[in-house]
């Protein structure tokens, strides 16, 4: 009997997509599983996309996401999934437009629907009639994958049945990361000569944008250097952004030393870092090849933002085996930082708030308290005991959040999905059935 056709549709297909639904490819076996997205280009990410082995069909191409019309992504969703025989639609939620149009599509067409989604209670801004239609889209699903435990509880309120949803849907490719970043502790020594990288660094990863909250960052370094009678270590930023010349201007006011590097890794540049002043390097936008010889070599990685749907730059740095000091308010900081076990509280003049804010493999912080995430670098900064004990607990964790479980699970979905559209047909549904 051919196995029921399943696809995955995304916005725009970036490493962490092609990676996720080639470890479902692998695990669906010889069943068919379609990688689709709205447009190969939008206005947020400039993915490097070549060296994938998934084969892609572009919806629309040559257009952007953001600009897409609504009746044009629905016939053209209409029409590749009826063409490839699709019975169960992996789909990036209800909204902006094109999303509800590829809903709507494949609703129109009979075919089993899953919601893939990062959102939760924290980044919800729904009010009055647009909460009630929320609600009406997100029943419209048979099935979702989410991030983690704060997004399954955030659909089970908006009436999706809690047997219905499934966890694992942010996932990194664990094992690039992890092997990338020993790659590069070997090299050591090169890679910070090349890339001018301060001998100690926490490091901050990401776009730079008003809800990573980047600037209590930076207030919250200053601290940590005020608080230190021998500060050492450094703070690297790589990302850009339209919050670029603000930040820039804060360290300035603050009086910390900025450093540039932009070109550094790509072209000869003499070097700033060595034997400087701790100060604030700004490395610009990096491509996701580059981005282990950052977290290799960091200290730890820090996440403040104001709100985050998940943050899966904290996957990358715990694949890399970083401690992570991350905002209460991200999405990811529940599942991904677990509680310590009882008895397991720092020894620390400042005990009370770091017991409590302290997880297995870092901190958590309220991201609009500076004191808070400062406190939380000098606890990491002096205990090299500390950070070791914490990046190995990185490592373990992230293990249950990997493409594989990624893949285990939307095969369960699916397989939910394929029961509430053809319920006469178990031996289809069967065959979802992810392998041991």
């Amino acid at each position: 009997m051919l196995k029921p056709a399943l696809a995955v549709l995304w916005a725009q297909y970036g490493p962490y997509h092609f990676a996720r639904v080639a470890a479902l490819q692998l695990h669906a076996d010889s069943q068919p599983v379609h990688a689709l997205e709205f447009a190969s280009q939008t206005a947020d990410y400039q993915w490097n996309r070549g060296g994938s082995s998934v084969n892609l069909i572009t919806l629309c191409p040559g257009a952007v996401a953001e600009t897409l019309s609504f009746w044009k992504v629905f016939f053209s969703t209409r029409r590749h999934l009826r063409r490839l025989a699709v019975k169960v639609c992996f789909l990036p939620s209800y909204w902006p437009k094109p999303s509800l149009a590829a809903l709507l599509a494949a609703k129109s067409l009979g075919i089993g629907t899953v919601l893939m989604c990062e959102s939760h209670a924290g980044t919800s801004r729904s009010r009055g009639l647009a909460s009630w239609v929320k609600r009406r889209l997100a029943r419209m699903f048979d099935a979702a994958l989410v991030g983690g435990n704060p997004q399954k509880r955030y659909y089970e309120s908006l009436g999706m049945p809690r047997e219905n949803i499934f966890i694992g849907y942010d996932a990194v490719d664990n094992d690039y990361f992890a092997r990338r970043a020993q790659e590069v502790r070997i090299q050591a020594a090169e890679i910070r000569c090349r890339y001018d990288l301060p001998q100690r660094y926490f490091l901050s990863l990401g776009r730079f944008v008003a809800k990573k909250n980047l600037a209590t960052l930076i207030r919250s370094y200053r601290r940590f250097l005020d608080a230190d009678s021998r500060p050492q270590t450094h703070l690297v930023m790589v990302g850009s952004g339209q919050e670029d010349t603000p930040l820039h201007a804060l360290c300035r006011e603050l009086q910390l030393p900025i450093y540039e590097h932009t070109g550094s890794g790509t072209e000869a540049a003499p070097p700033t870092s060595a034997h400087s002043s701790p100060g604030v390097h700004f490395y610009g936008f990096r491509q996701i090849d580059e981005n282990p010889k950052f977290y290799a070599l960091a200290d730890a990685f820090i996440l403040p933002s104001s709100w985050e749907e998940w943050g899966l730059v904290v996957n990358e740095a715990m694949c890399c085996g970083l401690p992570v000091v991350v905002s209460k308010t991200v999405g990811c900081a529940e599942d991904l930082l677990p509680p310590v076990a009882a008895g397991g509280a720092i020894a620390q003049p400042r005990a009370t708030r770091l017991a409590q804010d302290r997880r297995q493999n870092g901190f958590v912080f309220d991201p609009g308290s500076v004191t808070a995430l400062a406190e939380s670098l000098l606890a990491l900064d002096g205990d090299p005991g500390l950070r070791q004990q914490m990046g190995q607990a990185s490592r373990s964790i992230i293990q249950d959040f990997s493409c594989d479980a990624f893949a285990r699970n939307a095969l369960l979905a699916a397989q939910v999905a394929l029961q509430a559209r053809y319920p006469l047909a178990p031996l289809a549904a069967r065959s979802l059935q992810p392998r041991k």
